[in-house]
C-alpha cells in the first residue's frame, strides 16, 4: 500500500485532524481556479502565522513535523502490517 492510499484510508475513517485538514482545504479549492498546492500553501502560510500567535518557533515544529511523517510514511509503507 502505498502512503497516499493509506492516508486516504484514516481520512475516510472520519473524525481526524487530517481528515479536517482535508475538508479545509477541498472547501478552500472550491474557489474559482484555486489548486490543492495553492490552497496548501495558504494553509502553511496560516500555520506559521499562527506559530506567531502561539510564541513558538515554526521552523522547530516543521523539523519535529517532517520527523513524525518520516516515521509514519516508513510504517505506512512497510510489507509489515503490525508497524502500521
Amino acid at each position: 500500500m502505498t502512503n497516499a492510499e493509506y492516508q486516504r484510508n484514516r481520512i475516510a475513517q472520519g473524525e481526524s485532524l487530517l481528515a479536517t485538514l482535508h475538508a479545509s482545504i477541498e472547501k478552500h479549492c472550491e474557489e474559482p481556479g484555486l489548486e490543492p498546492v495553492f490552497a496548501m500553501t495558504d494553509a502553511l502560510t496560516d500555520m506559521r502565522h499562527l506559530a506567531d500567535v502561539y510564541g513558538v518557533d515554526f521552523g522547530e515544529i516543521d523539523a519535529r513535523a517532517y520527523d513524525g511523517y518520516i516515521e509514519e510514511l516508513n510504517a505506512a509503507t512497510s510489507d509489515s502490517p503490525e508497524e502500521v
